[in-house]
Order: structure tokens, then sequence, then C-alpha cells
């Protein structure tokens, strides 16, 4: 029924909300000392609305990939990877080598 499919998504855009609302106080205590909390805040907004529209929802926020901060965006990217060639730990996988 229509009625009850609005009042579910009525309840989804509250959770949403109150959950983003709590990232929101988190990301302030971490990152006010260093300049980040807007940035990160763009992010949240960001991952929100991608979560809504997994779920076939309209975005609740009006920010999108492009105002995410690139390197924010390369650090949650599965498609990059980085490597510490020193010591071969990244957050990719690098097969060592096997001496005979």
């Amino acid at each position: 029924p229509e009625e009850e499919q609005e009042k579910l998504k009525d309840w989804m855009y509250d959770l949403l909300y109150t959950l983003y609302e709590n990232e929101e106080g988190y990301t302030e205590s971490l990152y006010d000392g260093v300049g980040w909390t807007e940035e990160v805040k763009t992010f949240l907004r960001y991952n929100a609305n991608k979560a809504l529209m997994n779920l076939g929802q309209d975005p609740l926020f009006p920010d999108s990939a492009d105002d995410v901060n690139p390197i924010v965006m390369n650090g949650i990217s599965t498609g990059t990877s980085n490597h510490d060639f020193f010591s071969q730990v990244g957050n990719g996988y690098l097969l060592g080598e096997v001496e005979a």
C-alpha cells in the first residue's frame, strides 16, 4: 500500500538524518583541531546520498562526488591503490617475491 510505503520512506529519511547528525558531532570532535571538519562533512553528505540512491531513493543533500575532496575520494576508491614500497604495505595487495 502506498500509505505504508510513504510511512517507511519517512522513517528511513528520519533515521538517516539522525545518523548523519551523530556523524557530524563525531566528525567535529575528530577534525576540528586539524581544520578538516567541513571537508569530512561534505564526504558524509555525499556518502549518505549514495546510500539513499543505492536504495532507489532521492538524495537528501545537495552534495555530489564532485564536491568531495579528490584526496578523500582517492582514499575510498577501489580502483586505485597506493603502496609504501619501503615496507611493501598499502591499501592494495602486493605479492612478495620468493627466493628459491
